[in-house]
C-alpha cells in the first residue's frame, strides 16, 4: 500500500483515514487488539503493510509501523513500533513474524534532529560518553502523551538530569541500557 507522507504521526492519520481504526499490541506471544481486548495468533493476522521510518539515511533512530487486518474479526488497525520494541525486544513467534516482513523505507528529515516528539534525543555518541547516565524505563504511568495515539509501554530515562528522553534505536539494543520496570505503589521518580 502506497502513503502519501513520510512522517510517522501523519501517516498514522492517513491510515487512520483509511479505515485502520484499531491499535495493537503485542501480549503473550498474541497480537492484541486494544479496542476488543481479543488476542490473536500469527496464522490469524494478515500484515497489509510494513513501513519502516527513517530520520536520516544515516538513520540511527528508526520507527517501524504495521497496517495489520484480522480477517475472522473484520478488524483493521495499526501496530506502532516506535522504539523497537516489538521487533527488537521481544522473543516471540509473533515478533520473529514482524522481522521476516520486508519494510518499505520512508526518510524524514527532522526538522530538529536533537528533539524527537517532544523530548530530547539522545544520539549513540552521548550515550556512549556516559551510558549509566540513562535507563529504558518500562510500564511507567507517568510517561508523556504518545504523538501518535498510542501510549509508549516504554521510554528513555536520564536519571541526571530527571526527565524522558527519546533514545536512538541502537541505544535500545545496547547491552549496557539498563531496563527499570515500573512496580505497582513505586513512586514514578
Amino acid at each position: 500500500m502506497v502513503l502519501y507522507e513520510n512522517d510517522l504521526v501523519k501517516v498514522v492519520e492517513e491510515l487512520r483515514l483509511k479505515g485502520y481504526s484499531d491499535t495493537f499490541i503485542i501480549k503473550d506471544n498474541l497480537i492484541v487488539s486494544e479496542e476488543t481486548n481479543l488476542g490473536f495468533e500469527e496464522d490469524d493476522v494478515l500484515i497489509e503493510g510494513a513501513y519502516q521510518f527513517d530520520i536520516t539515511e544515516e538513520a540511527f533512530n528508526t520507527q517501524n509501523l504495521f497496517a495489520l487486518f484480522i480477517p475472522k474479526e473484520g478488524l483493521r488497525g495499526l501496530m506502532i513500533d516506535l522504539l523497537g520494541m516489538y521487533t527488537y525486544m521481544e522473543d516471540q513467534t509473533i515478533s520473529r513474524m514482524l522481522l521476516n516482513v520486508p519494510l518499505i523505507p520512508y526518510i524524514y528529515d527532522d526538522a530538529d534532529p536533537y528533539f524527537k516528539y517532544g523530548l530530547k534525543k539522545v544520539t549513540p555518541g552521548e550515550f556512549d560518553k556516559n551510558s549509566e547516565r540513562y535507563v529504558l524505563r518500562v510500564g511507567y504511568p507517568d510517561f508523556p502523551a504518545c504523538p501518535v495515539g498510542s501510549a509508549f509501554s516504554m521510554l528513555g530515562f536520564d536519571e541526571q538530569a530527571q526527565e524522558y528522553i527519546w533514545l536512538a534505536t541502537s541505544i535500545i539494543k545496547d547491552s549496557r541500557l539498563r531496563r527499570v520496570a515500573y512496580k505497582a505503589g513505586q513512586a514514578p521518580v
